[in-house]
């Protein structure tokens, strides 16, 4: 018989399971009587006289029941198991589950009116269940790496889900936390002059992407300034260095070019009874298009460096281009030949200035912005 999936924090399994309109029967027959009474009993709340729902009910629950005072009985003497109470807490938690859920539907009430409730039973492990996942926490960060770390973050985490407050836990979930983390700092090599500004802006950006989207708690990123005040010791960096960045010469060209439009209408005549008609015919205009143009490149180069040891983890290169333009045209002929954008093109009387290069330098990091942080989503999404 498979064992019990007692184990899993309740009310994962249950919203886990409670979109799932199954009747219980196939987790029954795998011998997975939590997921069979939970399936059953969210199939009753939508099908209130379904017969195989309330079989799978009937059955799962009873063997719950009987698989769970068994189990318990088995664990207290199981002295070897170091992790014995907070499976028996388990167990016990997942029946007063099973029971709760059964109170809040009337049909599966009407199936099993008098579900047990372990709450004596779930009192008399609590304690002994926290103080076992506390000792196992505290071996864990004795070891005092960080994947020692972790495990003990993790296990105080638990202790806390068990007893809140359990002894000094909330303090020890912070120490492990802190242990456990990955430190980053974001770094820019300088840029001087004219430029500084925007990449300041742009290491911003990057920070903030950083701070927001890297979904590992045990990642943070700092700024130069925030290391230096928290008087932290980081565990990586990444560096951010702008290569080649130039913006070339505003270069202006003329283009002249006919358009035409057939079966436009050109005018109206009269017959000889006096109707009026319209007239259709090709219309033709020639235009003159004035454009500027000013493009701006460079590369950014980026490292993710072991800070203790300076080596380099990752890196790559990325390359960017943006080009400002602008026009405006003239036209001779018919405007009838014209389309919406060529006549919007026409209404204008000169060129604009191009943004200074301040502002270019923005609009070329945008493209590299988004390479930039999917590089660095790859290689921090399974750290």
């Amino acid at each position: 018989m498979k064992t019990l999936r007692f184990i899993i924090v309740v009310t994962l399994a249950v919203a886990g399971l409670a979109s799932c309109k199954t009747t219980g029967m196939k987790a029954l027959k795998q011998g997975d009587y939590y997921t069979a009474c939970v399936q059953a009993i969210d199939k009753l709340r939508s099908s209130p006289d379904n017969n195989k729902a309330k079989d799978a009910l009937t059955q799962a629950y009873s063997l719950a029941v009987d698989y769970t005072e068994k189990e318990a009985e088995r664990l207290r003497v199981a002295r070897s198991d170091n992790s014995r109470y907070q499976k028996i807490f388990d167990l016990y938690a997942s029946m007063n589950d099973i029971a709760m859920q059964i109170s809040r539907s009337p049909s599966a009430l009407r199936v099993i009116p008098n579900a047990n409730y372990y709450n004596q039973e779930l009192e008399s492990a609590r304690g002994r269940a926290a103080e076992e996942s506390y000792q196992l926490a505290v071996s864990h960060f004795r070891t005092g790496n960080r994947a020692s770390a972790r495990q003990a973050h993790q296990q105080f985490v638990r202790t806390h889900s068990i007893m809140p407050g359990y002894k000094d836990v909330e303090s020890k979930l912070e120490e492990a936390k802190w242990m456990a983390t990955v430190k980053v700092v974001l770094e820019q090599a300088p840029i001087e002059g004219v430029y500084k500004l925007s990449a300041d802006f742009f290491q911003q950006k990057v920070y903030e992407y950083f701070a927001n989207n890297i979904r590992n708690e045990y990642i943070a990123v700092f700024s130069p300034e925030e290391v230096k005040t928290m008087r932290i010791t980081p565990d990586q960096k990444i560096r951010l260095r702008f290569l080649d960045f130039v913006v070339g010469q505003t270069r202006e060209r003329t283009n002249t070019y006919e358009v035409k439009k057939d079966s436009v209408k050109t005018g109206t005549y009269k017959d000889n009874r006096g109707v009026t008609h319209d007239v259709y015919g090709t219309v033709k205009a020639k235009i003159t298009e004035r454009k500027a143009e000013v493009s701006s490149s460079g590369v950014l180069e980026a490292f993710i460096i072991d800070y203790k040891t300076n080596a380099t983890l990752s890196q790559q290169r990325f390359p960017g281009t943006y080009v400002w333009s602008d026009s405006y045209a003239t036209f001779n002929g018919d405007e009838k030949a014209l389309s919406k954008k060529e006549l919007d093109m026409c209404k204008r009387t000169s060129l604009a200035k191009p943004p200074p290069p301040q502002d270019l330098f923005v609009l070329f990091t945008n493209p590299i912005y988004n390479n930039l942080t999917r590089f660095i989503q790859n290689y921090y999404k399974n750290f």
